[in-house]
């Protein structure tokens, strides 16, 4: 499991975010700085990375204790006893 991120608009994940800075025109501070993804400069979200396939979890995920490993909803199947 590393943490990470994945950007919501282009998929890429990274490590670290891109710093950016949005001057509006303007020749003197205050500019805008934000953070974004170093492809593309779009939003992010934390993520974790399943331990059963490899790919970045975004959403809801099963951690198995004591073990700690990460599984996505891809990589597990909820069902009750009886079926």
């Amino acid at each position: 499991m590393t943490p990470g991120y994945t950007c919501l608009e282009c998929g890429a994940s990274f490590d670290t975010p891109q710093k950016y800075t949005e001057r509006h025109g303007l020749e003197t501070p205050p500019y805008e700085t934000f953070t974004g993804c170093p492809l593309c400069g779009g939003a992010y979200a934390n993520t974790i990375i399943c331990d059963g396939c490899g790919k970045p979890i975004t959403g809801e995920y099963v951690k198995i204790l004591p073990s700690g490993e990460h599984f996505c909803e891809s990589c597990y199947l909820v069902k009750n006893f009886g079926e």
